[in-house]
């Protein structure tokens, strides 16, 4: 268990301080594009979703704004795990996502380095800080699936 927990610490830390599809500019990402952020007052997290989909495979997705470490590193795994997706595995996966965050049953199988939020449901001011990258990746997705 506390190699478990350290390992999930370094994960979140490394994903949050070296972000591998954060952009600061969409450069490139012309296809969709989608805002998500958290409405509380005291709240720093607002992401931008960007996501190129072709044959409804998703060829590569980025983000950018700012965040805390739960919200960032969450959602730079999520773009991650994501891209070469098909839509239908990635809504299953987000589906998933959002069950853990919200600790409901779950596929704990699917979502790879993700399983290290399992235990965010247990302190729920932290709980929008996980789902707001996500919900804004899942816009997207949702937007394309919309207008394609």
């Amino acid at each position: 268990m506390v190699k478990d927990f350290d390992l999930a610490q370094q994960t979140i830390i490394d994903h949050y301080e070296n972000p591998r599809n954060k952009i600061s500019k969409a450069k490139g990402m012309k296809n969709k594009y989608v805002r998500g952020h958290n409405d509380l007052p005291s709240c720093i997290d607002n992401i931008d979703a960007y996501i190129k989909i072709k044959n409804n495979r998703i060829l590569d997705l980025k983000f950018s704004g700012i965040g805390c470490a739960i919200c960032t590193s969450s959602t730079d795994i999520m773009t991650s795990i994501l891209k070469n997706k098909t839509i239908k595995k990635a809504k299953e996966i987000i589906d998933n996502y959002n069950k853990m965050i919200l600790g409901k049953k779950f596929n704990k199988m699917i979502l790879h380095e993700l399983f290290f939020y399992r235990n965010v449901h247990k302190q729920p001011n932290r709980v929008k800080c996980a789902l707001v990258g996500i919900q804004a990746i899942e816009n997207a997705i949702k937007k394309y699936e919309k207008n394609k």
